[in-house]
């Protein structure tokens, strides 16, 4: 069987042996991942408002400096195949590591361009358990920059409610998806 690495030969040098090993890949970095967010499962079809409660709980946290990012906005939500069949088939999904769930802000539902971006990244136990462990994310509309990231408190406070739910609305499934979702 022929190998497709390349061996570099052993250099001697002093009574020393130094051999090259080829380097391990490079693991993509998350925006790297993130931005290729359009090539994984579209969640909700059609943009849709967002949710008017959700939105609500998320402009009254106390600690809120900026302006609600979910008001009057039209949201499409994308997630990752490692999450994809807790999202789209379970009632009370337990996402796995590596999950991520990237949220599309729109001005209007015939946008083409969103307006900003926040995602969440499933993290190993221990990350963020007042959350289930997800990393909270913003980044801009294009996918180029990470604004803000990590475990942020007027996040995690929008998602508390939602527990059950592994921390993850999903008001925005479409009736069809719903109705087949699996205990």
């Amino acid at each position: 069987m022929r190998s497709s690495l390349l061996f570099i030969p052993a250099v001697v040098m002093l009574g020393c042996v130094v051999v090259s090993q080829p380097s391990p890949a490079v693991p993509e970095s998350d925006l790297t991942t993130l931005a290729k967010y359009r090539q994984w499962t579209l969640v909700n079809p059609t943009p849709q408002l967002m949710e008017p409660r959700v939105s609500t709980d998320c402009a009254m946290i106390p600690a809120r400096q900026q302006q609600n990012p979910h008001l009057d906005k039209y949201i499409s939500v994308f997630v990752n195949s490692v999450g994809r069949d807790e999202m789209m088939t379970k009632r009370h999904p337990k996402f796995p590591i590596g999950s991520m769930i990237v949220k599309e802000k729109l001005g209007s539902p015939d946008s083409t361009k969103p307006e900003m971006l926040t995602a969440m990244i499933k993290r190993e136990p221990g990350y963020n358990p007042e959350s289930g462990d997800w990393e909270y994310l913003v980044l801009d509309g294009a996918a180029s920059k990470i604004v803000e990231r990590g475990k942020l408190t007027r996040c995690s406070g929008c998602h508390r409610p939602y527990k059950a739910n592994d921390f993850i609305t999903r008001t925005y499934l479409p009736e069809t998806v719903r109705s087949d979702l699996k205990p």
